[in-house]
């Protein structure tokens, strides 16, 4: 074989094994770019007259946190859990549950839960869950409600959905437009009307979940398709050359 022939077949053979391990490398790292996720949940709790009214974070944490055995102010929270986007793959962004709430003496709780750190491209379509599967003890009604804070706020933001319960039941599924341009924040509220003097025997939960209203292509998914027609203009043009 002319040895021309076999030095350029082995140049061209070295440039594709370079660009194949440059695109293998550029997809590796693109992809943990998109599954790098900065989320942070926060579970809050506040009651008139304790700590000034404020909102107190008792847990923070990543994809799965829980808040156990809780005295705050007059209430006794047995359990407070939340699951966002890591654990529950989207389309979900934010699950949470609250169970056994009570307290000796009248009064209203609420319970802040806020999944920060969220990132999906274009406006989104936010799908509110809502039920009061168990009301027992001295509870007299609970209002659920979910937020969007395209500022990636900590408690709060523009209100979504909302749903108020004096006895158990659900809310069908209600879907709400809401903007989001890079990372943004949502929150699931509980706010407790309790009379007080019986124990309680609850189980409350919010569901949240999310849907492009306009399928977009990822970015990473772009640069690599991008970098794939790159390489295949590369070897046509080698091809050319040779003829």
């Amino acid at each position: 074989m002319n040895k021309h022939l076999m030095a350029t077949r082995s140049s061209d053979l070295s440039s594709v094994r370079r660009c194949g391990v440059s695109i293998m490398l550029l997809a590796a790292s693109l992809t943990l770019a998109s599954s790098a996720y900065a989320d942070l949940i926060s579970v809050g709790f506040q009651e008139p007259g304790v700590n000034s009214g404020m909102i107190t974070t008792e847990v923070t944490g990543s994809g799965n946190v829980s808040v156990s055995g809780l005295s705050y102010g007059t209430f006794s929270v047995n359990d407070t859990s939340a699951q966002d986007f890591v654990v529950l793959g989207p389309p979900g962004q934010l699950n949470s549950q609250s169970l056994d709430i009570s307290t000796t003496a009248p009064g209203t709780l609420t319970i802040w839960v806020t999944a920060q750190g969220l990132s999906f491209t274009g406006a989104q379509n936010f799908v509110s869950s809502f039920a009061v599967n168990t009301l027992s003890g001295s509870i007299v009604g609970v209002t659920e409600n979910t937020y969007l804070s395209s500022t990636n706020a900590l408690y709060g933001g523009t209100l979504l959905d909302s749903a108020l319960f004096a006895t158990i039941g659900t809310k069908a599924p209600d879907t709400t437009s809401g903007a989001t341009s890079g990372t943004y924040s949502v929150t699931e509220q509980y706010v407790i009307f309790d009379v007080g003097g019986s124990t309680g025997n609850d189980n409350l939960t919010i569901d949240l979940s999310a849907t492009p209203t306009t399928p977009t292509p990822e970015p990473a998914s772009l640069a690599l398709l991008g970098s794939g027609l790159g390489l295949l203009g590369f070897l046509r043009r080698k091809r050319a050359a040779r003829k």
